[in-house]
């Protein structure tokens, strides 16, 4: 038995050598979505020969959590198959993957003639093949609309390049220059991260490493379980809802009871409603990633590996939205329903533990736009083997989405378990594709009252001016059914898109996916809704509201309509007798718990009908 300072010596190291594995990838990817919003993750697994288990992580959350079932599905394919110098690849959703967008690559690494570690990469791809151009088919129905499906391939076997598998994938895929640069970035951090590993075992000891693995899979295990019996035992019901399918359906509803009994935690999603014909299903890779991301956001103490889940048995009905069965499309699955599986998750969690309570997923306001661009230079994202054709995936608009929390508002980005990822740059993006940003910044009186608020919306408006013949798929989310607040706090403003903004050709994407061409020179708008607030707005500190109006995140008129704060508009300075006598009105009758921005979205938006 390792001594338990020689094992957190071992984690800490794994932890580092994952770190390394991420970075890696980032700066070697030609992609911009993954050297410029970092969209991949990394994963250090342990091996036994039978079960793939989690040592270590770094980079999006869900993408190294869903790792884990996707290197299990690998092994499994190729067991007794499996020799030094293989890769193998994956991304289907039902062999293992979360959606076909995102591909993984897992590196075995022998020791004593048997696979004993692994280190596996995901990562999105601008393009996955399929009709539509990019990472979602507006129409898509099935899983064969969606995309190129690679079930578990071997891209390197005994260390020799398989050239017709390469081959293959490259026929199937737009970008394929981009998507090779991904690919060998995966491998080539992979190999990074084994000789790290091969030096951590020349110097303990194999026996030592994987010693020290029974005792850090342990503590966690044992943190973990001290953590669930310090919330009450009790059934906690929760329910949040998906906007629209993009098909037929709307108001669509993620169910889900958490049991806590002692030391162990269930959760239930009995009562979700039956899987979609359009592309919001969540397969069992990203559903238990996201019931994951939500007890790692509880929990950001506890060491997070393969020993955090053994408390943890969690009940997925088969056909249903969160395990669908083949052939549902999964093409949004991992944002969505998976940001409702897991604000669904968060909402029963936060009976029992409020002060921890929080949003701890990721939503969407995408803008894919694809054509001709006609500049005379070729940047990055070009192929060579499709010269002039571009690309855009503007990853900005999935940025704004932190709640309050107990004691501190929304810092104005991703939420915390996904804030290792940036926003794309704008004047980046500039360079690369046919764009010209007109306007990117925080939207005045959108942040979600709370006693502690909400980001506020992000606001992006631009013109493709030089692209020739462009297509625009715009998909939003959680207009409808926008970021809830907590513990009092209110919803968040809620994500949409506008393309031709301002022309009598004007389509609001807020409820549906809006694909077809489009004026270049027109304006396309997105907003990033942000997310709830943190308790009642009616307890926030005047002073801190009058720092949001000097910032101009909140209006003078804001500032009373929301949190009852009365500001001198030529003093600027807080009139505490008259606040207090406001407050004292708004608690006195009914509130619809909607802030300024919300019911501005709702008018611009056109969704009142929707909403109650």
């Amino acid at each position: 038995m390792t001594d338990q300072i020689t094992a957190e010596v071992v984690r800490g190291y794994f932890d580092a050598v994952c770190d390394e594995v991420y970075e890696s990838m980032c700066r070697s990817s030609m992609n911009p979505g993954v050297n410029e919003a970092k969209d991949c993750g990394a994963g250090i697994y342990s091996y036994d020969g039978t079960s793939a288990q989690i040592v270590a992580r770094a980079g999006i959350i869900t993408h190294s959590m869903a790792g884990i079932m996707s290197s299990q599905e690998c092994l499994d394919f190729f067991r007794g198959d499996l020799h030094p110098g293989d890769v193998l690849l994956v991304s289907d959703s039902y062999h293992g993957g979360s959606h076909l967008g995102c591909w993984t690559a897992v590196v075995p690494m022998f020791f004593e003639g048997k696979p004993r570690f692994l280190a596996a990469g995901r990562l999105h791809l601008l393009d996955q093949g399929g009709p539509a151009p990019g990472a979602v088919n507006p129409v898509c129905h099935e899983i064969w609309h969606e995309g190129f499906r690679p079930s578990p391939i071997k891209l390197y076997e005994k260390g020799m390049r398989r050239r017709e598998v390469w081959d293959w994938l490259s026929a199937n895929n737009r970008m394929p220059d981009l998507m090779e640069s991904d690919l060998e970035g995966i491998i080539g951090a992979g190999k990074v991260g084994e000789q790290r590993i091969r030096e951590l075992v020349d110097r303990y000891s194999l026996k030592t490493v994987e010693d020290s693995l029974d005792w850090i899979f342990g503590y966690s295990e044992r943190k973990f379980r001290e953590q669930i019996r310090q919330w009450p035992d009790g059934r906690y019901p929760a329910e949040f809802f998906v906007d629209t399918d993009y098909a037929d359906r709307r108001d669509l509803k993620i169910a889900v009871t958490v049991t806590i009994d002692d030391d162990r935690i269930d959760f239930d999603f009995t009562g979700t409603d039956p899987q979609s014909t359009g592309p919001i299903n969540s397969v069992p890779a990203n559903t238990l990633a996201y019931v994951n991301v939500v007890l790692a956001a509880l929990c950001p103490g506890i060491p997070f590996n393969s020993g955090f889940y053994r408390p943890i048995t969690v009940t997925l009905p088969e056909g249903t939205l969160v395990n669908p069965r083949s052939p549902g499309t999964t093409a949004l699955g991992t944002i969505v329903a998976g940001g409702q599986i897991g604000q669904a998750v968060m909402k029963a969690c936060e009976q029992f533990a409020p002060e921890r309570a929080g949003n701890a997923v990721i939503d969407t306001a995408n803008t894919y736009v694809y054509g001709m661009d006609t500049r005379p230079e070729r940047f990055l994202t070009h192929s060579s083997r499709n010269p002039g054709a571009f690309l855009f995936w503007d990853l900005s608009m999935v940025a704004m989405d932190c709640s309050g929390a107990y004691g501190v508002d929304g810092w104005g980005a991703w939420s915390p378990p996904f804030s290792v990822a940036r926003p794309t740059n704008h004047e980046f993006c500039e360079v690369q594709y046919p764009t010209e940003y007109l306007e990117a910044e925080y939207s005045t009186d959108s942040a979600a009252p709370g006693q502690w608020r909400g980001s506020p919306a992000y606001v992006m408006r631009r013109v493709d001016r030089w692209a020739a013949n462009p297509v625009a798929n715009l998909n939003s989310q959680s207009l409808v059914h926008p970021f809830p607040g907590y513990v009092g706090g209110y919803e968040g403003a809620g994500n949409y898109s506008i393309l031709n903004e301002g022309t009598p050709d004007e389509i609001v994407a807020g409820e549906f996916a809006a694909a077809g061409p489009y004026d270049p020179a027109a304006t396309i708008f997105s907003q990033s809704g942000g997310g709830g607030g943190w308790g009642d707005p009616l307890d926030r500190d005047p002073a801190a509201v009058l720092d949001d109006v000097l910032d101009e995140l909140v209006s003078v008129a804001g500032a009373k309509a929301d949190y009852g704060v009365v500001v001198d508009p030529v003093t600027w300075v807080v009139d505490y007798v008259a606040t207090a006598a406001e407050r004292d009105r708004i608690r006195s009758g009914p509130r619809d718990r909607r802030g300024t921005g919300r019911k501005q979205t709702i008018e611009r938006a056109k969704i009142a009908h929707r909403v109650s």
